[in-house]
């Protein structure tokens, strides 16, 4: 049986593969406009088809998991799940919860689904808006909406669904509205061309009430009735923009905002010096948010004014690739070392995950004599570097310049994580040829 069941698990796979692969030979310029849009839409509905296969399949490797490794299945399955994905923990969880919901307690949605009638998008609205009914409730609002789901977009979807719910279960509802005002917080995430969403996720009240008084000044800046700020060419949308970040930060009109910010670039970039044959338009990096141009970092530094502005040295790789050593003039040894690993590491070194770095951790164990070193690190969120402990993973070093891991889940499937160059990918360094002096450079900072 079990040879068996391997046999048509390896089979399906295969089916699957050669029906994906199949699709680059559809003949798309021998067939006419409405042909053409047959073929989308034919295509969008098999996106819903799909996503409801794999949520079959991932409800049963979780019951499958639960029965193996009950004390570890939550965070080991979503875990898993997002690396076949190839997206973050966090959104292998959420599918593996919506998964769990459409397969066991909305039959509809999921035979919707599976018709491609409705996208994945769709499932997720509606398994969100219905999370906290019991399940009897939430096979109400599933059997209500069976009939309206397709004419319906993601969001009337979801809409639908709230609608639905909280004339079943009023107070489940209730208690949500508490749990999400109880989780209010501020987040700040890249955006494109050097910008970066600072969001305030508070009750709507609140936050209508601060839009309002931060819309009302911006609007006496912009129509020149503040005699302490001027709107030197800037529309109400900027003005808004600069205000809320300079009483959310406590400054003055004009003053410099006192924090830290790693900005990577090379001293031609910066300078003008060193290297005649590299270009002064190399693109600077901050670790975990991406690259800037260098005429705006030239200029973020420029404009600092009278704030402090500290330079550290980074030894690179003699290919500019990979950092090997940094000042420690102004951190401990421990502090550096952390730091070295962030800025080699920008994000989470999971493959696909991009969280934010938490951890500094040891790659082989360090109670089972691993090394306290920057080839031994690894930048980690807190999420990965728990489920890593959980029985069947594992997380070795593949090589240490540039720093590569190889992930390895308890299913046996192995992933690859390699560490960005120091500029960010798409610096296009030359090839990696490990020389004697980046040698020399590692070994005397791991014997440090």
């Amino acid at each position: 049986m079990g040879v068996a069941a391997g046999v048509a698990s390896r089979s399906a796979a295969a089916s699957v593969t050669a029906f994906r692969t199949s699709l680059a030979d559809v003949p798309v310029e021998d067939l006419d406009d409405r042909e053409r849009i047959d073929l989308l839409t034919e295509l969008e509905r098999l996106k819903g088809a799909v996503a409801a296969a794999q949520a079959r399949a991932t409800d049963a490797f979780r019951r499958s998991h639960e029965k193996a490794a009950p004390q570890d299945a939550a965070r080991s399955v979503g875990s898993q799940v997002a690396l076949a994905r190839r997206e973050s923990p966090t959104l292998g969880d959420r599918f593996v919860g919506m998964a769990r919901a459409l397969v066991h307690e909305m039959p509809a949605t999921m035979a919707a689904l599976t018709d491609g009638d409705i996208g994945e998008r769709h499932a997720v609205e509606v398994v969100r808006e219905t999370a906290t009914l019991t399940r009897e409730d939430r096979t109400e609002v599933d059997r209500r909406l069976a009939g309206v789901l397709p004419r319906l977009g993601p969001r009337a979807a979801g809409r639908a669904a709230r609608r639905v719910a909280a004339e079943l279960d009023a107070a489940s509802v209730v208690r949500r509205m508490e749990a999400a005002a109880a989780s209010r917080r501020v987040s700040v995430r890249p955006a494109p061309d050097g910008m970066a969403w600072l969001t305030v996720l508070a009750p709507l009240r609140d936050a209508v009430g601060a839009y309002a008084a931060v819309r009302a000044r911006a609007q006496l800046v912009v129509g020149g009735g503040c005699d302490d700020e001027a709107p030197d060419g800037r529309g109400l949308g900027a003005v808004m923009a600069d205000t809320a970040t300079r009483l959310l930060a406590g400054l003055a009109v004009g003053q410099v905002q006192p924090v830290e910010v790693h900005l990577v670039m090379t001293d031609r970039a910066l300078l003008g010096t060193g290297d005649p044959a590299a270009s002064v338009d190399t693109p600077a990096r901050i670790p975990g948010h991406g690259s800037v141009p260098a005429p705006v970092a030239r200029r973020w530094v420029r404009d600092a004014g009278d704030a402090s502005v500290w330079l550290r040295r980074l030894y690179t790789s003699p290919d500019g690739r990979d950092l090997v050593a940094m000042d420690a003039r102004r951190r401990l040894f421990t502090g550096l070392l952390r730091r070295m690993v962030v800025l080699r590491d920008d994000v989470c070194a999971t493959p696909w995950c991009d969280s934010p770095v938490v951890h500094a951790d040891h790659v082989h164990p360090a109670r089972n004599g691993g090394p306290t070193s920057l080839a031994n690190a690894a930048g980690l969120c807190a999420r990965c570097n728990l489920v890593k402990e959980a029985p069947g993973w594992q997380v070795v070093v593949v090589r240490g310049s540039p720093h590569e891991l190889e992930v390895r889940t308890p299913t046996g499937h192995l992933h690859r994580s390699l560490s960005p160059p120091l500029l960010g990918w798409g610096s296009n360094p030359p090839p990696d040829d490990e020389s004697v002096l980046e040698r020399h450079l590692a070994a005397l900072l791991d014997a440090a």
